[in-house]
């Protein structure tokens, strides 16, 4: 018999508080190099979407968007308080649009997602996202349904090690102790990080 698991997250569950962050690093000279500090931070899927780095393509489909557009505030081009990790189709549309922020609301407040795939705004805050994102649009209501079908078929038929390949965590989780930013405002990050906690073996199969 194959292994059982706990219960299965919902691969589109918004979290209902803000997101806090764990991490602080200081000095980089490209905002690239932020990368694998914000896929640790933020998960590995796009904060507005929701989009898994595991679904898909990753070079290909990934960016870094700056809350708050370098256009405005060209100051905050390299201020990791500023910068997100999402997907390259809502960091398009985002643009210049200003948005909730993560950090200051929860999402899961403000946008639900039925078992169709259709989504629902719960206040003013997600009729914004879902405006400026296009989130109800037929690719997102299609893409969301094929995600949550095929996961309720390979809950349902047992097929679990096929589960954990669309809700488990990345196999390249990144090793922040190895990167040496020239500072760093929250270094106890780098001991609750996904690698980390992987090491200790604290890391959850799925989520």
């Amino acid at each position: 018999m194959g292994r059982k698991l706990n219960a299965t997250p919902q691969p589109f569950a918004y979290p209902l508080e803000p997101h806090l962050r764990r991490h602080g690093p200081l000095g980089y000279k490209d905002y690239g190099k932020f990368r694998p500090w914000l896929r640790d931070e933020f998960s590995f899927r796009c904060v507005f979407c929701l989009r898994r780095e595991t679904w898909g393509v990753k070079h290909a489909n990934w960016d870094i968007d700056h809350f708050t557009p370098q256009m405005a505030a060209p100051l905050r081009a390299l201020d990791y308080e500023n910068l997100l990790y999402v997907c390259s189709t809502c960091n398009s549309r985002k643009s210049i649009h200003l948005v909730p922020n993560p950090c200051k609301v929860g999402f899961g407040n403000c946008l639900e997602v039925r078992s169709d795939g259709t989504i629902q705004a719960l206040n003013v805050e997600g009729e914004l996202l879902i405006e400026f994102l296009r989130l109800d649009d037929d690719d997102h209501i299609r893409f969301r349904r094929l995600i949550i079908d095929t996961v309720q078929s390979l809950r349902k038929t047992g097929q679990t090690e096929t589960l954990l390949l669309w809700l488990g965590y990345p196999q390249d989780l990144p090793d922040l102790s190895k990167l040496k930013p020239t500072g760093n405002t929250k270094p106890e990050g780098v001991a609750q990080s996904h690698y980390a906690r992987r090491m200790r073996g604290e890391l959850p199969e799925m989520y």
